[in-house]
């Protein structure tokens, strides 16, 4: 039986929880994951955020005498572990949609530790000018192609819905489906980097 993407704004029809093109934006994030829990592991032991010998609880040794590391990093590693279904797997599990932006969650924090907050050699504010000027208003299935080959950004389908639904982005029409200026997902992923960074 056919009906409604459960992912916030889809609306494409689906006969599991999640469509072709949620199935695949969810697919590209987990096939980072083992990667990501590999890289993790040097994240963990590297000092530049970790906690003091000293500090947390005392398993029983004399104080200070724990390895310091990366908690963040552990954490994130231990939910990548978590994940081991594919994305098809995802979409017969009615939370599919809340989980896949756990995951999409997970995975960009952990690139974050990983690579460090580092900008693209890219003019980001041309970007946005220029894009405001030539691109029209469209929709999610347009946008992310478009982005990619002239904002010279990856944005995924869940990533806009995701901005939508925390206030960072407005559509300009909401049906039959949400379409949006490209200029303001530029914006709001270029806001986003930014508070990721901090």
């Amino acid at each position: 039986m056919s009906h409604e993407c459960t992912t916030s704004d889809c609306q494409n029809h689906t006969s599991t929880y999640l469509c072709t093109q949620c199935v695949r934006d969810l697919q590209a994030w987990l096939d980072k994951i083992p990667t990501l829990i590999t890289e993790l592991s040097v994240t963990i032991a590297r000092l530049d955020n970790v906690r003091p010998p000293s500090a947390g609880l005392n398993t029983g040794g004399a104080p200070g005498s724990s390895a310091p590391i990366n908690l963040s990093a552990l954490q994130l590693q231990e939910n990548l572990k978590t994940v081991w279904m594919d994305a098809k797997e995802y979409a017969k599990d009615s939370r599919a949609a809340g989980l896949a932006w756990l995951i999409q969650e997970w995975v960009t924090k952990s690139e974050l530790l990983v690579s460090g907050p580092e900008e693209p050699p890219v003019n980001h504010a041309a970007n946005r000018e220029r894009v405001k000027d030539i691109a029209p208003p469209m929709p999610t299935r347009k946008l992310v192609p478009w982005l990619r080959l002239n904002a010279q950004i990856t944005v995924t389908g869940m990533d806009i819905r995701n901005w939508a639904r925390r206030g960072k982005l407005r559509a300009v029409e909401e049906k039959p489906t949400p379409i949006y200026h490209p200029h303001e997902v530029l914006d709001a992923w270029y806001e986003t980097r930014k508070e990721e960074a901090r």
